[in-house]
């Protein structure tokens, strides 16, 4: 019995030892784990910044070999038309004008081209920074200082190139305005959607309740814009904006024995010969029909000339997509694109001679169906007034055109 006894307090002895060894034995293991996984931690994480060390340098690297490759791309003419809407040639003056008379400089890290060329390329297609970033691997703080440094500069050459109509112009050759001896070239206004603070909504929704800028546009015959006055509310009339333009100290400048075709929104006065109100006028209603007294015969030649200004603005928009729905800039800002675009507007009518987009808005015109030197300042017309004499040589001159539309 005590002999049972004394081995059983043995046997349990012996147990107790056992599992307070493989207890240790297990403390220990798990120290040594904790340890391996401590060291490969350390080792992955320096391997790890090694590879991305590695990893950014390569980026870098793929950035400068996709701008170079972009870069290339826009030499070709059909690229270059298609991102830039210009060519290589017009791309490459303009770099050097904004370079030469707009104070465009490079910096270390960009080129004159580069920033020309998403500058362009913002305003031809109305694109945000976030896909201009993937273009040209830039970050959206570069694309959008460096877009502002180019709005600036050619702002500095809108001097050159948006000018006063040259009274002193000869029209006689040109068959759409051979009939209007005096005139200067064509005028109206044109909306151009714009965003703007919550408390401005109200004065800029314009008649069809859009957000919107009314843009009065003054171009001559060659569809080149002379005068432009950007950033009027949506809401405000064409006259009244046309009587602000007459007043301001950058005025639109009319010598007294000149004048405008203008729409029947204004009034037939001194400046401004508009057409016969009550007759038939947009060429679209001209189709498979001829004149039958002076009125008509003047309201078809005179919407076939004033239609210039149609082509202007239409090409203008069809050119610079952003002008063709809202942008996310500041308003201040969005007035400024807007001048620029009229400033490349010019500057592209000067340089290229072939147009293809000039070709598609003739189209689109014509499938439409929306019908709407230095002289003194005593010597201009500073006021839109209705008056016997101007009524009187309208008359004059509608029944001209007749008579000799009938002797032919």
């Amino acid at each position: 019995m005590d002999n049972n006894l004394r081995g059983m307090q043995i046997g349990k002895k012996r147990t107790r030892d056992e599992e307070n060894t493989i207890m240790e034995e297990k403390e220990e293991l798990d120290i040594l784990i904790f340890i391996i996984n401590f060291i490969t931690m350390i080792v992955g994480a320096s391997y790890h910044h090694n590879y991305r060390l590695r990893d950014i340098s390569w980026d870098k690297s793929e950035h400068t070999h996709r701008r170079s490759i972009w870069m290339q791309t826009l030499e070709s003419e059909t690229t270059s038309i298609e991102l830039l809407r210009v060519n290589p040639a017009t791309f490459k003056k303009l770099c050097g004008i904004l370079q030469s008379e707009g104070g465009l400089v490079a910096s270390r890290n960009v080129t004159i081209k580069e920033i020309v060329a998403l500058f362009l390329h913002i305003l031809g297609h109305g694109i945000k920074y976030s896909w201009v970033k993937a273009c040209y691997a830039r970050s959206g703080e570069t694309i959008s200082r460096q877009f502002h440094v180019v709005l600036k500069a050619v702002m500095k050459i809108g001097k050159y190139y948006i000018r006063e109509a040259n009274s002193n112009e000869n029209n006689q050759d040109n068959g759409k305005w051979k009939f209007f001896e005096g005139v200067l070239g064509a005028l109206d206004g044109t909306h151009i959607q714009m965003t703007v603070p919550f408390e401005d909504r109200a004065r800029y929704r314009n008649r069809k309740g859009d957000l919107s800028t009314n843009v009065l546009g003054v171009c001559d015959p060659k569809m080149k814009f002379t005068y432009v006055l950007p950033g009027w509310e949506g809401s405000a009339t064409d006259p009244r904006i046309l009587g602000e333009a007459l007043h301001r100290r950058n005025r639109l400048k009319i010598p007294s024995n000149k004048y405008y075709l203008v729409d029947g929104a204004y009034t037939n006065g001194p400046g401004f010969l508009a057409p016969y109100r009550g007759t038939r006028y947009h060429l679209n209603l001209w189709r498979g029909n001829r004149p039958t007294n002076y009125k008509e015969l003047f309201n078809l030649r005179h919407s076939s000339a004033r239609n210039t200004i149609e082509r202007a603005f239409g090409l203008l928009k069809k050119r610079w997509a952003i002008l063709r729905a809202p942008s996310f800039f500041d308003k201040q800002t969005q007035v400024r694109i807007i001048n620029a675009c009229f400033i490349l507007h010019n500057f592209i009518r000067e340089e290229m001679t072939e147009d293809d987009l000039l070709k598609q808005v003739d189209e689109e015109l014509a499938n439409s169906l929306d019908i709407e030197n230095e002289i003194r300042d005593e010597e201009n017309i500073r006021a839109i007034r209705l008056t016997h004499e101007w009524t009187t040589f309208r008359d004059n001159l509608a029944m001209q055109m007749f008579n000799e539309y009938q002797a032919r």
